[in-house]
């Protein structure tokens, strides 16, 4: 059983192949006959792990479908806690309200004050 690779392999792998045919060519039956159930029952014993075989890419792709999730929801969850107010200069600023009524309600009391504080800051450092 020579293997088609066999001028890439060094020399002594070669003669060592060889060696081995050699060898297997002389062995008599009840011999070839042990050896081969000894290989049967090892590959027997190697069937029941190739069943969980699946176990790899079915967490690969929970961990992937978790992932996507969090992402998913993590925005989501933020602007919930968020709200957005309007600025004298047209821009959009977040404030986190805290879950808080009263915060929000103050804030929006004090909205003027907010932009002529912007608007004296722009004025000072330009």
């Amino acid at each position: 059983m020579n293997d088609i690779h066999s001028n890439d392999r060094p020399a002594w792998i070669n003669q060592a192949n060889q060696v081995l045919d050699d060898s297997v060519r002389d062995l008599d039956a009840a011999t070839l006959s042990r050896l081969n159930r000894a290989r049967q029952a090892a590959l027997a014993q190697q069937r029941p792990r190739a069943s969980r075989a699946w176990l790899l890419p079915a967490g690969l792709a929970s961990a992937c479908a978790m992932l996507l999730a969090v992402a998913v929801w993590q925005p989501r969850h933020r602007t919930e806690t968020q709200s957005t107010a309007p600025i004298a200069t047209g821009t959009i600023a977040t404030i986190d309200d805290g879950d808080s009524e009263e915060t929000s309600a103050e804030f929006y009391q004090n909205l003027e004050f907010y932009a002529w504080l912007d608007a004296q800051n722009k004025g000072g450092d330009g």
